[in-house]
Formats: C-alpha cells, structure tokens, sequence
C-alpha cells in the first residue's frame, strides 16, 4: 500500500463530513475526486505546499457547478502517473498528453495541442531542424523529465537517443533547466509552454530563458494535451459527472485558466483544439 494513501482517505472522509455538515449531501459526485499533483509550469503551480495554475483552476471552478470536491495531493510526477496507472489512488491525471499505453487503461479528454521543440543554449553547438539531425549528433547530451510522454513520435525519439547513451532522466523540469544552465547537458526536447514556466519557479532562473533558443524538429508533431479519467478508481455514475465536466473544461474553461496564467510568448506555443 502506497504512503500516501491513508493521508488520502483521511482527507477524502473529512471532505465528504464537510459536504454533508454543509448541506451537500446532493453533490453530483459521490465523494471527493483525487487529483495527484506535481509543479507543472503554469499548468500545475505549488507554492507552499497550496496548489493552483491552470488545470486545478479551471476543475475547481467546474466543480462548484456540477457538485464536485477535487483534492490536489503533491506528489512527485513518476508518482502520480503511478497512482492513476497501477495503483488506483488517482481519479485523474493532468497535465497528461495522450499515448497509446494510457489509453488502453483510463480514458482521455483533450484540451489543447502544444507545440515541441528542441530547446538548447544559445552558444552551444546545437543546431538542428529535424529528428534525424538531432539523433545524427551523438556528441549532444540531453535531459527530459522521466514520466513525460508527448504522443508516439516523441517516446521514439527520447527512446533512441536513450539507446544511444545522451539521456539523462529527472525528476522535474525544473531539474532540466539547472543542468543546461551549468554545462550538464547541451539540450531538451520538450513543450516551450512546460520549459519556459518552469523557471518561475527558480529566481536563480528568472534570466535563463534569455540565453536559450528554442527550434522545432521535423518528425515531431503537436502533442494533445488534456486530462485522463479512471477506468479503476471511480465508479461508473461518477466517471460520466466526471466525462460531463471535462468536456465542458474543454469547451474553454482550462483555455480560459491557461491564458489567464500564461504569459502570450509562452501561450503562442500552445494551440486550442478544434
């Protein structure tokens, strides 16, 4: 049984008291939904252990409308994509871009394409404008976060370069920018939205984004970002609330949240589906 799982009950029943204490007993969803979190740019910020950004906005917001209680605990990013995919814990992951592995066990709903692009320091060697190009260089050393997947294209990538020993895996994004900062390691291939927010997080960081260039690759497309929903962890009256709610948040409530938290040079690098 995983650490944080009776810390999650305690708050689930405490939260289900509270409903009941202050008259919603009604509420659409049958009990509080478990959303584990990691700092995710804008899109998930934790400060103090209080999250916001983003996606827990735009779900906190929906929630008052369709009667449901979300909790955000904080948990490292390999640990969430496991409390949803193995463990049960989880009622959703977010941000999460859509794969084919996730899809054969949770259901996905999409809220926007982000663009990816390699992102490397202005002075180094680095110049490349094609996955080929880059997987031609075996000399460039690179870091991605390690439970990040951004749709087929770009697991293949990130497996082939692994294959050719440039990889290193951490555990945040923020992680990625410190060792491009100190020479570790020469690039990163990843959403500029994700990249770029990530530094707010470090004041040492503020003025990296400045000294970095951002290009995109040809062979690596938009990835679709969104929300999955639990085949295992929900019961079946409330993943259709839940189905309702997400479709709703993808009509323009996370949009709306996203642009309300990203600044425009960063938002550029994100487009709204269709």
């Amino acid at each position: 049984m995983s650490r944080v799982a009776p810390s999650v009950r305690y708050l689930c029943g405490a939260l289900s008291a509270l409903w009941l204490l202050g008259g919603l007993a009604h509420a659409a969803c049958s009990r509080p939904i478990v959303v584990p979190v990691a700092p995710t740019g804008f899109s998930v910020i934790v400060k103090d252990n209080q999250v916001s950004g983003a996606f827990p906005e735009a779900l906190r917001e929906l929630g008052r409308q369709y009667g449901c209680q979300f909790i955000f605990p904080v948990v490292p990013r390999a640990r969430s994509t496991y409390m949803f995919l193995n463990s049960g814990e989880s009622d959703l992951l977010l941000p999460a871009s859509r794969s084919e592995e996730r899809d054969r066990q949770a259901e996905f709903v999409p809220m926007m394409k982000l663009k990816m692009a390699l992102i490397s320091r202005r002075h180094s060697p680095v110049r490349s404008s094609s996955v080929a190009e880059l997987l031609a260089h075996p000399e460039w050393r690179g870091a991605v976060v390690r439970s990040y997947v951004f749709g087929n294209e770009y697991n293949s990538l990130i497996e082939r370069l692994d294959a050719q020993h440039r990889i290193s895996y951490v555990a945040a994004p923020l992680m990625v920018a410190r060792m491009m900062k100190v020479g570790r390691v020469d690039f990163t291939v990843v959403a500029p939205t994700i990249f770029f927010s990530s530094l707010s997080e470090d004041a040492a960081l503020a003025s990296f984004a400045g000294e970095v260039q951002v290009a995109t690759l040809d062979g690596l497309p938009p990835a679709e970002s969104g929300i999955y929903l639990s085949q295992k962890s929900l019961s079946a009256a409330d993943r259709d609330i839940l189905r309702q709610l997400l479709r709703q948040a993808a009509k323009g409530t996370v949009w709306k949240w996203f642009q309300h938290y990203y600044p425009p040079e960063i938002a550029a690098y994100a487009m709204r589906p269709h």
